[in-house]
C-alpha cells in the first residue's frame, strides 16, 4: 500500500494535483513517523488505520472550517477527506455486520468485549468500530430481554 502512495504521489507531483499531493505527502509523513518509532516497515493494516485517523482528522478540522465559515477550508478538507477515503477498503454494510453479530452472540459472545473482538477478527480494517459498537449493544440489548 505504501508504494501505491509513493506512485500515486509521483503522478500527483507529474499533473500539478496540489490538493491530492499535499493529502498524500502528509499521510506518507505520518507513516514514516509510525515507522521510525516502531523502527519497522509499516504493514497495510497500519497504514489502514493511519488513513483513518488522518480521514477523521480532515473530518474534525471540516467541522471546524465550518464553524467559522471558511469556504476555503471547508473545500480543502473535504478533498483531502475524500482523497484519502479513496485509499480505503469498502466497510462492512450494516446488513452484513449484523448477521455476523446475531452469528457472534448464537456463538456464545454473550458479552461486548468479546463480541467486539469476534468481528475485528472477522472483518479487519473494514470494519467501523463505531457503527459494530452500536449495532452490537443493541443486539445484546435484545437478546438479555
Amino acid at each position: 500500500m505504501k508504494k501505491k502512495l509513493q506512485d500515486d504521489l509521483k503522478v500527483a507531483m507529474k499533473s500539478g494535483d496540489t490538493r491530492r499531493t499535499m493529502a498524500i505527502r502528509g499521510l506518507l509523513a505520518e507513516i514514516t513517523r509510525v515507522e521510525k518509532d516502531a523502527r519497522r516497515e509499516a504493514n497495510d493494516a497500519e497504514i489502514t488505520q493511519l488513513i483513518k485517523r488522518e480521514r477523521a482528522r480532515r473530518e474534525e478540522a471540516l467541522g471546524f472550517a465550518r464553524q467559522a465559515n471558511r469556504a476555503d477550508l471547508i473545500e480543502q478538507n473535504e478533498t483531502e477527506a475524500k482523497i484519502l477515503a479513496g485509499y480505503l477498503p469498502a466497510e462492512v454494510s450494516a446488513g452484513e455486520l449484523r448477521a455476523a453479530i446475531a452469528e457472534a452472540i448464537a456463538a456464545g459472545a454473550a458479552q461486548m468485549g468479546p463480541l467486539m473482538k469476534a468481528l475485528r477478527d472477522q472483518f479487519g480494517a473494514r470494519l467501523d468500530g463505531k457503527v459494530a459498537s452500536e449495532l452490537a449493544k443493541q443486539a445484546l440489548s435484545k437478546k438479555s430481554e
